[in-house]
Order: structure tokens, then C-alpha cells, then sequence
């Protein structure tokens, strides 16, 4: 299942794209995160790698694409469903604009249930994103 989400940011394409490849920002700004600890140490750079619980779920979450300030790919696997997003930022006179694509795979029972948590999920990026652009902007 694949979800877009586009929303404006009122900061630099550089912090919005600092935030969300520091996974442990997440803490400060996602609900859903329970834990946030970067395992490939400092700097943050593509191939870092990061182990999170979001909604009690534990993930292995690698950045594959680092594109500073202009594009982020990060999957997560491990959980269920296994979700990659890919991120866009694109400078704009307000600030940002961020687009993202989240493509969740789930797998055993949890595919034939997904297509009921679609507009749960759906509801939920949009909440998620007014955080982080409070968060970003403050």
C-alpha cells in the first residue's frame, strides 16, 4: 500500500532534511516512536543505520538514499509491515515543500488486514506531519 503526503514547511530545505534523517528527532516530534538509537555512529550519512520501536513495533531502519538537502529514501525492515519512504524537499519562497511517498509491505495476516488500516494510516501522516512542521519551525 502506497501513501502521499505533501504538506509546507515555513524553514530551510537543509533543516527539514537534517530532522528527518536524524531518526532520533522523531522522539521530539512522531507519536507513534517509542525509541529512537543510531548504531552506525556519527556523521549521519547514507548507509547509516538506526534501531526504533514505532507503535511498539522494533525496526532496523537504514538511510539508502542521502541526497542533502534534496532527497532521503529510508527503509525499515524487520517489523510488519516492512515500509520504505522516500522523501523529496524542494525549496519554495515560504521554505519547503516536502513530499513524501511511504510504501508499506506487509506480510503473513497482516496483508490481508492492511487494506482496513489504509484510511487509519491515511488519516494518521497528515497528524504526524503538522508535528514536524512545528517542530521544524520552531
Amino acid at each position: 500500500m502506497r501513501v502521499i503526503a505533501k504538506t509546507g514547511i515555513a524553514c530551510s530545505p537543509e533543516r527539514v532534511f537534517d530532522t528527518l534523517s536524524d531518526l532520533r528527532n522523531d522522539l521530539e516530534w512522531n507519536s507513534r516512536f517509542n525509541e529512537a538509537e543510531l548504531l552506525s555512529g556519527e556523521p549521519i550519512g547514507q548507509g547509516s543505520t538506526f534501531a526504533i520501536v514505532n507503535g511498539g513495533t522494533p525496526y532496523d531502519v537504514t538511510l539508502t538514499t542521502y541526497e542533502r538537502p534534496r532527497r532521503l529514501v529510508v527503509e525499515a525492515r524487520g517489523g510488519n509491515p516492512d515500509l520504505t519512504i522516500t522523501y523529496a524537499l524542494t525549496p519554495t519562497g515560504e521554505g519547503t515543500e516536502l513530499e513524501s511517498e511511504f510504501d508499506f509491505r506487509p506480510r503473513g495476516f497482516l496483508k490481508a488486514l492492511f487494506p482496513l488500516l489504509g484510511p487509519v494510516i491515511r488519516r494518521d501522516v497528515p497528524k504526524q506531519y503538522a508535528s514536524l512542521k512545528a517542530f521544524c519551525e520552531r
